[in-house]
């Protein structure tokens, strides 16, 4: 193991830093998760029919940002016309790809759905902003079956 040092300047190219240099610097000190402020940041809203607004807002996943400047709207999948199921509305980061997403993680039909896990892989980690569920036969998604979850770690 070596004791190492970072983000002096560079002289004659001696210092080359790696954006997961900094990223690994960030992850140091702030946490994954939603920023505070505003309290609606990354809220997931109902809007109209089977789709739902995800507010602006800020966060952080492994030293890496992600900030939604505007109202990101998102259709939820069709409602079967007898099982319920739980969507779940993620930020998630992805390694691969180098970038982080708003992205549904379709539930799957059930009388008792339950919300799909969360990956927590090297390639991909994910926050969960709210569950939705998708009643059996509805047209329209409602607050009430919104469920927030960007505070549940």
């Amino acid at each position: 193991m070596a004791v190492t040092s970072s983000f002096f300047g560079s002289i004659n190219g001696d210092r080359r830093y790696k954006p997961s240099d900094f990223a690994s610097f960030f992850a140091d000190f702030i946490g994954n998760g939603v920023y505070a402020k505003p309290s609606s940041g990354l809220q997931v809203f109902e809007k109209s029919n089977m789709t739902i607004t995800v507010k602006p807002g800020t966060g952080f996943i492994n030293g890496y940002r992600v900030n939604n400047d505007s109202d990101f709207d998102i259709t939820l999948a069709t409602a079967d016309g007898v099982l319920k199921r739980i969507d779940r509305i993620v930020l998630q980061w992805d390694n691969v790809k180098r970038a982080i997403n708003i992205v549904v993680k379709k539930g799957t039909f059930a009388s008792n759905p339950v919300a799909p896990s969360l990956e927590r892989s090297p390639d991909f980690y994910e926050l969960a902003l709210a569950d939705v569920l998708v009643g059996a036969g509805v047209t329209r998604i409602t607050q009430a079956n919104i469920t927030d979850q960007r505070l549940n770690n």
